[in-house]
C-alpha cells in the first residue's frame, strides 16, 4: 500500500466532507420524498374507500383530518374530486381520474425515492473508498 502526502490526505478529506454534505442533502430530500408519498397513499386509500362507501349507497364516511384525527362527515356528491397538479393549483377530477392521477403521482414518486438511493450508495462508496485510503 502506497502512502499518502500530508497534502493529498487534506484533499481527501474535503472530498471526504463534502460528499458527507451531500449524503446530508440527499437523506432530507429522501425524508420529504417519502413524507409526500405517505400523503399520496392516504389520499389513494381514502378517495378509494369514499369511491366503495358510495357505490355501496352509504353516504356516511369517516374522514382523515390530518395528524390522526377523524370527523363523521356525510357525503352529498361523491362524483369529483379537487386535486393539487402542483404550485399552488388545483383541478377538478372525477374519482377515476383522480385516482389516476395520484397512482401516478406515487409511483413518480417511487422512481425518485430509488434515483436518491442510488446517488446515496454511489456517495456512500466514495466515502468507504476514501476512508479506506486514509486509514
Amino acid at each position: 500500500m502506497m502512502a499518502i502526502s500530508e497534502q493529498e490526505a487534506r484533499q481527501l478529506v474535503a472530498e471526504y466532507q463534502e460528499y458527507q454534505r451531500n449524503v446530508e442533502a440527499l437523506q432530507g430530500q429522501m425524508e420529504m420524498v417519502r413524507n409526500t408519498l405517505a400523503g399520496c397513499d392516504s389520499s389513494i386509500s381514502t378517495i378509494t374507500a369514499l369511491k366503495e362507501a358510495a357505490a355501496n349507497g352509504s353516504s356516511e364516511s369517516v374522514i382523515p383530518v390530518g395528524s390522526g384525527c377523524f370527523v363523521h362527515a356525510e357525503i352529498r356528491d361523491f362524483s369529483k374530486v379537487i386535486v393539487n397538479v402542483g404550485s399552488g393549483a388545483n383541478i377538478e377530477k372525477n374519482v377515476d381520474d383522480a385516482l389516476a392521477f395520484l397512482a401516478e403521482r406515487k409511483s413518480k414518486l417511487e422512481n425518485m425515492i430509488q434515483e436518491l438511493n442510488e446517488s446515496l450508495a454511489q456517495f456512500l462508496q466514495k466515502m468507504r473508498e476514501i476512508e479506506s485510503v486514509l486509514n
